[in-house]
């Protein structure tokens, strides 16, 4: 059997990845099957899924459906359990992190030095939600007429998680880690590209002690098992990862059944640089917020609004430390940039590439396509910076989810905060200056979930996750992460013992009747 080696890691492929569900991994009831390549040895079979059926599908919501309405195994309930539970998955994926990282960086392409930072990230949403799963406070307000409102927040029930491929693991930890720290029960289809990663997940939940049926895992094609599963009766609420023009499809599948939905989506994000920024620490955080994994990022910084003063500088230097990245193996510690994901994304990339030439733009670093020697099987794309680019083009409008960047010079702070809202995005933005006046008057105004000074691409677990406009509804990370997975009741209670109400007589005269 084929191996693949990292370190003192050994992994032999193609890895068998099963449906996870009722506690235990089982085959697909119709005995479907589907294969994932590695994306930087496309002719290597890295792992052999099987895809959920509908019955598969069913099973699983109906489990989940059992357990939170009977409240089996005192899950919504009982909250310590969960915290146990919560932090022991954590602390699994956490001793556990280096080998996980292998399959991560063999099923995604990312960078080995990356994809072990990722499991820890992961594993550190989990211990994030495992503090606040004892938290979930009510409130009560003493009404004017002496009675009493009491208010509880209650887990939405059951809920269908869709993650994406891109970071497998602290995608998915966003969604399942505070849905089960409110007690509610998940049905989850990560993305078809990463299924070992997913693997790890639920693994090392059955391993912590989760109940039986409290998280199902399905995998196959977004347009079958993730659509039936999105518009599933039986579900209360959706979290969905991925494209807009997906998550577009799922508020109307949502819809039918008026459910609750969290949408993270796409982004096309600005880097705003004035005049007096500090160009070299600027450049590296551009290039970090930009082109990590491979430009394959929501939050990636795709446009670059640079003040027309240092801009010749800004893009040369770009250029400078972009063109030194290592392009390369992902379980070579000396990789900078792994492969893109597939076939499909590789497409699209350079398609963008293509047109962006073709429009004319000025190409301050030309790279595209790498195909020879280690390149010959992968999907490898070095980094292509455009300069001059016009704000309105496909270039600086439109999500590309690869190693292209944009630039823009501006003359004004009006007009880079016009050029930046002019997207239909709304997800990230960078400031970099000197000037925290600016920095924060600039912040105020631009239309962005999240906005950095001097800084790209820094995610803290407490903080929060989510974008304006076309970029999503609802918010992931932090307390605001887990509200997303609360209902809030109110139950009003009378504290007079009597039933007479003076405000009834006056609606209707029920003293008659």
């Amino acid at each position: 059997m084929p191996t693949v080696s990292y370190g003192k890691f050994t992994l032999e492929i193609p890895v068998r990845v099963k449906l996870f569900i009722d506690g235990e991994e089982v085959s697909s009831s119709k005995g479907k099957t589907f294969t994932r390549e590695n994306p930087a040895q496309f002719d290597q079979t890295i792992a052999i899924i099987e895809e959920a059926s509908t019955d598969d599908l069913n099973r699983a919501v109906d489990l989940a459906r059992e357990v939170f309405d009977k409240d089996k195994y005192g899950w919504v309930t009982n909250y310590r359990q969960r915290v146990r539970i919560l932090f022991k998955t954590s602390e699994i994926i956490r001793e556990e992190a280096e080998r996980i990282a292998v399959t991560v960086a063999l099923e995604n392409g990312m960078p080995i030095r990356q994809a072990k930072a990722h499991v820890l990230a992961a594993a550190e949403i989990f211990e994030f939600y495992a503090g606040l799963a004892d938290k979930v406070y009510g409130d009560s307000i003493v009404l004017s007429n002496g009675n009493v409102s009491l208010i509880f927040k209650e887990p939405v029930g059951v809920v269908a998680a869709v993650s994406p491929w891109n970071f497998p693991m602290t995608q998915a930890a966003r969604k399942i880690a505070p849905a089960l720290a409110t007690g509610c029960t998940v049905v989850w289809k990560p993305a078809s590209y990463t299924p070992m990663s997913a693997m790890e997940i639920y693994r090392a939940l059955a391993k912590a002690g989760l109940p039986k049926g409290v998280v199902s895992v399905i995998y196959g094609p977004g347009a079958t098992v993730g659509n039936d599963l999105v518009r599933h009766q039986r579900i209360d609420y959706v979290s969905f990862t991925g494209e807009t023009t997906t998550g577009k499809l799922i508020m109307q599948q949502a819809a039918a059944g008026v459910k609750r939905i969290g949408l993270e989506l796409g982004g096309k994000n600005p880097a705003l640089v004035f005049d007096d920024a500090n160009i070299e620490e600027t450049v590296r955080a551009i290039v970090f917020g930009g082109l990590r994994n491979t430009g394959q990022a929501c939050g990636a910084i795709s446009r670059v609004l640079v003040h027309e003063g240092v801009h010749e500088k800004l893009v040369n230097r770009l250029a400078e430390v972009a063109r030194g990245l290592i392009i390369g193996y992902p379980l070579d510690d000396n990789t900078d940039m792994g492969p893109l994901v597939s076939k499909s994304q590789e497409e699209k990339v350079l398609g963008y590439i293509d047109f962006g030439k073709k429009a004319g733009f000025k190409v301050a670093l030309d790279g595209g396509k790498l195909s020879s020697g280690i390149y010959d099987k992968g999907y490898f794309v070095s980094p292509v910076i455009f300069d001059n680019v016009d704000p309105k083009s496909r270039l600086a409008q439109e999500e590309i989810f690869g190693p292209v960047i944009a630039v823009i010079p501006f003359r004004t702070e009006q007009e880079a905060i016009e050029i930046a809202n002019n997207v239909i995005y709304g997800l990230t933005a960078s400031i970099f200056t000197k000037d925290p006046a600016k920095a924060l008057r600039v912040a105020r105004k631009l239309q962005a979930g999240t906005v950095w000074i001097n800084d790209a691409y820094t995610q803290p677990t407490e903080g929060i996750w989510g974008g304006y406009k076309q970029s999503g509804i609802g918010r992931e990370l932090g307390l605001y992460g887990l509200e997303e997975f609360l209902e809030i009741k109110q139950v009003y209670v009378d504290t007079t013992g009597s039933l007479d109400r003076p405000h009834w007589r006056t609606v209707m005269k029920i003293d008659k009747l």
